[in-house]
């Protein structure tokens, strides 16, 4: 079955602009499906917060119930299981939405709180202090490519990132104990080289 795509519409974009429901959402992308008990435990927030923005998200038709996981009847709302409803991610339309004033104040919305998450990213990054036994790894590396040559580079290290998904998804659903597991977020980003630093 090919990977089915969220496209992104201002309603949607509204939807994710909390950073509680990124997380949530890059949680359930890294885990395939998950409870709202496991999710506030990853996200060291309260239950009844998380499983409120799960509904929230749901309502904006990014997640959806997954009725196969879990393999026990429920009994109440915090052994729902949840999934992302789309397989591969969320595709911002952005030349679509920019067309209304509807679709260009929520991608202004979007740009914003994208711009403090990756900031965010970046600050944490370089903050770190002690060794933990984490992974911390980054690179920039500067190639001369063509404009198709850096989309098929761009996909390939896509695919890799992909498959190792699917890796994590897989190990996480098997019964066996092995080493413990913590998600681990890929920042990509694959852009012209800016050489005027003024």
């Amino acid at each position: 079955m090919a990977p089915k795509y969220a496209d992104a519409d201002p309603r949607t974009l509204r939807g994710i602009a909390h950073p509680l429901r990124a997380t949530l959402l890059y949680e359930l992308y890294a885990r395939g499906s998950a409870t709202a008990t496991t999710l506030a435990e990853a996200a060291g927030q309260p239950v009844n917060s998380v499983s409120f923005h799960l509904r929230q998200l749901a309502k904006y038709g990014l997640i959806e119930d997954d009725p196969d996981a879990g393999g026990q009847p429920r009994t109440d709302a915090r052994q729902r299981w949840w999934r992302p409803a789309a397989t591969d991610g969320l595709r911002v339309e952005e030349k679509e939405l920019s067309r209304t004033a509807e679709g260009r104040a929520s991608l202004a919305v979007f740009h914003r709180t994208a711009v403090q998450h990756w900031q965010a990213l970046v600050t944490r990054f370089f903050s770190r202090h002690e060794d933990t036994g984490e992974v911390w790894a980054a690179s920039d590396v500067p190639m001369l490519l063509t404009d198709e040559e850096a989309k098929a580079c761009s996909e390939e290290v896509l695919a890799v990132l992909r498959r190792w998904l699917d890796h994590g998804k897989a190990a996480a659903s098997t019964a066996e104990v092995e080493a413990p597991r913590r998600t681990y977020l890929a920042v990509s980003m694959l852009m012209p080289h800016q050489t005027d630093l003024d």
